[in-house]
This record gives structure tokens, sequence and C-alpha cells, in this order.
């Protein structure tokens, strides 16, 4: 869906969006809570831990996995999606092409399993709602169509997330104004969860091909030319008051770490689910966690991270 154009995109996102409801997202919430809360409750409780492996990634990946219907047993193969992920570093070698499809084959083989499953007997779970989905010409989802939605949920559902938070914890340890109003006031965690993510955003560009000459603001993009779209702080520099400030209280922050437009990305409003309960969980249980070291940048190109 990520690199398709109308009507292509218009058709699968329809469809997509008949399983993919905000009912579907809102029923997670409490399931998201408890889990940020004891994943926080066990980095406690060791007297620390790597901020990234233990509450950051565990969080997302659960939650997806739930969402998908994924069995417990079974959730482990989600980390064949990090498998994909090392493509977006710089200059990946041959071995990292290689693990990439043997993952991409592997997963794709596990969901073309589950699929089969729940054609059977359908649950109340995201691919049993892609299977059902379908408008009134009767057009469905294929089975690839299926396969490759299930695979971007995981990786958008999982890595920006990831990415967000730890990004995040590291804006708030740079600005430690900032870090002390929000843990004096967690009111300000729906506006904190914005300015975080348009502040240091783990998706900083997509690229794609023009198709067709299109002018842009004066600019001519000539055919078969590749750009470059950033989504990073710089992007909203003319909406924004200080905008190299992190600003927490901030109200009108019209940032596109969501992407916009037909690419809008359909999972924000789980991501912002998610990110609000990591963000309140460490607030309330871990109200004195400081930086034991500073955090490296993984090397990447296109994920921020």
């Amino acid at each position: 869906m990520l690199d398709l154009e109308p009507p292509d995109h218009t058709r699968i996102r329809r469809l997509v969006s008949k399983a993919f409801t905000p009912r579907t997202v809102e029923r997670l919430g409490p399931y998201v809570r408890s889990l940020a809360d004891g994943l926080v409750d066990r980095l406690v409780a060791a007297g620390g831990g790597d901020l990234l492996t233990d509450v950051a990634e565990p969080l997302p990946v659960a939650v997806i996995a739930e969402m998908l219907g994924i069995p417990e047993p079974d959730r482990a193969r989600c980390a064949l999606v990090g498998g994909h992920l090392r493509m977006y570093e710089l200059n990946p070698s041959e071995e990292t092409a290689a693990r990439a499809v043997r993952a991409s084959v592997e997963f794709s083989d596990y969901l073309r399993a589950l699929i089969a499953e729940r054609r059977k007997e359908p649950g109340d779970d995201l691919v049993s709602g892609l299977i059902a989905a379908h408008d009134e010409d009767d057009d469905r989802l294929t089975e690839q169509e299926m396969i490759s939605t299930c695979v971007l949920l995981l990786n958008a559902g999982h890595e920006a997330t990831v990415n967000a938070t730890v990004n995040g914890w590291w804006a708030l340890f740079r600005n430690p104004d900032q870090l002390a109003a929000l843990r004096a006031d967690h009111s300000l965690v729906p506006s904190a969860v914005e300015e975080l993510m348009r502040y240091d955003t783990p998706l900083q560009l997509f690229e794609r091909w023009v198709l067709d000459e299109i002018e842009i603001d004066g600019t001519v993009l000539p055919r078969a030319r590749r750009w470059r779209c950033c989504s990073g702080p710089p992007t909203t520099t003319r909406r924004l008051l200080r905008p190299e400030r992190l600003d927490l209280a901030r109200r009108d922050n019209p940032h596109i770490s969501f992407s916009a437009g037909i690419h809008y990305c359909i999972g924000a409003p789980l991501a912002r689910i998610e990110l609000a309960a990591s963000l309140r969980a460490l607030l309330e249980r871990a109200p004195a966690l400081r930086l034991a070291a500073e955090p490296e940048r993984k090397p990447n190109y296109v994920i921020r991270a």
C-alpha cells in the first residue's frame, strides 16, 4: 500500500480500512495500558535497563501481534520482521540482503498458513477482518495483498513506535525544563506525544518516483525523476513559532510524522495510544528515570533510531 498510487492504492486502502476500524483500535486500549504498566514495573524492579529492548520494543510488537490474532506461542516470529528493516541501513551488505529475503519468505509462509486457519475458523482479529472485508462490488483482498498488508502493519506499527519512544525520551533528557514540566503535569501527555514526534520523528523521509511531470509551488518535477519527501522538523518551520524549541504544551502542531493526504498513516490512532501509554507508565512508575549512558544512533538511512 505504501508504494501504490490510485486506483490500486484506493481499492486496497478502502478494503483494509473496513477491517482496521476505530472500534478495533479502541478495544485494545486497556490491553496496551496494562502491557505498558507491566513492562515498566519490570524495568523498575530490575533497577533499570535498556529502555529500547525492555519497554519500547516489546510493547508495539505484542500489540500488533494481538491485533492480527497471532497466537501467543507464535509471537516470537514477529521478530523476523526485523530482518526486512536491515535493508534501511546505509550500504547493506549481500549477507544483510540475503537475511532480509529469508525473513520475508519465512514470515510470508507463516502468514499464509495463518490466513488459511482464519478462513476455516474466523476470530475477532484483524486477519479475520481482512478476509471478510469486501465492498458493494464484492471486491476482496487477494491472499498476497493480505500478506503484504500484515507485513506493512507489523513493520510500520513496530519500528516507528519503538523509535518514537526512545527518540522522545532522548529529547526529554536533553530538555530538562520540559521533562520537569511533564513530570509535574501528566495532562500534557497528549500534546507531548505530538511534539516529541515532530521534534525528532523516527521516519525522516520517503522516496518517490515521478510518474508524470508535475509542478509544485513553482518547481517542475520532471517525469522519471526520484525525489525525497522529508518529514522531519524543518517541514513545519513556516507554521510554527520557534520550531527549533521543544515545547510540550504546543497546541498548533501541524507535523507530518504520520504523512498526509492519501498516504496518511492508517495506524496513527494505534500509535498514539501506544506512545501515550508508555510515556504515562514511565512518568507514573519510574518518576526518577534518568540516563545511564548517552545512546548511540543506529547507522540507518530512512529510519532515525
